[in-house]
């Protein structure tokens, strides 16, 4: 008597109990390993950040009991891929050649990430404006730093110092009422964080802002403080965003 359909799989059903084991045991298997690589990616990860320390995140909290404030210009976006051509290594020395807005022509050597470019800070006595160039003496520029000279974008003095590592920074100790710091704007840059204090190391102003524009935009002012009690404070910038950082120039109130 030929067999039905019913027939045929009530044969094969111990087969398929069976090879339940190996099934439940190969699914198992699958899942231990998603889990492996998942915990892996994790871990890789949170290496990645370390690398960089406190500073490649953009935090705003650098005085304690003074609140940030925003600059007017737009935030920056992610820059685009195409026009960002270094090695992302990690490496120390001179600091990549800049693409794009940032051609050097003549570059100085960049200081290791532990030097600073003028060890010492100068106090001015001020005429009623002055106009001091990025290669100033008394701006100390702490990090992987370069010097891009002979622009012909319209920047003062046609050179510029700048950085493409977050958490570098510049320092500027200055005597007078007031401060602008110049840098240039463009699609490719980004955020800082600038504060301002006392001689005593009071806070006297403390703001995030943004170098992104649509084009290049040359000598453009985006930090100021003004109207301060004649005497010596300390301006702070620190890289935060971005793939630029410049400082072409800062201009002390007397």
């Amino acid at each position: 008597m030929p067999r039905t359909r019913g027939t045929r799989w009530t044969s094969r059903l111990p087969q398929a109990v069976a090879a339940m084991p190996w099934l439940l045991a190969s699914v198992g298997v699958i899942v231990l390993l998603l889990l492996l690589v998942k915990a892996l990616v994790a871990v890789l990860g949170h290496d990645r950040y370390a690398e960089h320390g406190a500073g490649s995140r953009s935090e705003a909290v650098m005085v304690p009991g003074v609140p940030v404030t925003t600059g007017p210009a737009s935030a920056s976006p992610s820059p685009s891929p195409t026009r960002t051509r270094w090695a992302t290594g990690g490496g120390t020395g001179v600091a990549p050649a800049a693409t794009g807005r940032t051609p050097v022509a003549s570059r100085s050597a960049s200081p290791s990430a532990s030097a600073s470019v003028s060890p010492s800070t100068v106090a001015l006595t001020p005429s009623p404006t002055t106009l001091l160039n990025d290669d100033a003496p008394g701006i100390t520029y702490r990090g992987r730093w370069a010097v891009s000279r002979n622009r012909p974008f319209g920047d003062h003095r046609d050179d510029v110092h700048y950085t493409v590592h977050d958490g570098d920074s510049f320092s500027f100790t200055f005597t007078g009422t007031g401060l602008d710091y110049i840098t240039s704007r463009d699609p490719e840059y980004g955020d800082a964080d600038v504060w301002v204090v006392d001689s005593a190391g009071r806070p006297v102003k403390q703001q995030r802002v943004s170098a992104w524009a649509h084009r290049y935009q040359p000598q453009q002012t985006v930090f100021s403080v003004q109207g301060l009690p004649v005497g010596s404070y300390t301006i702070r910038a620190v890289k935060r965003g971005g793939v630029y950082f410049q400082v072409d120039a800062l201009r002390v109130r007397g």
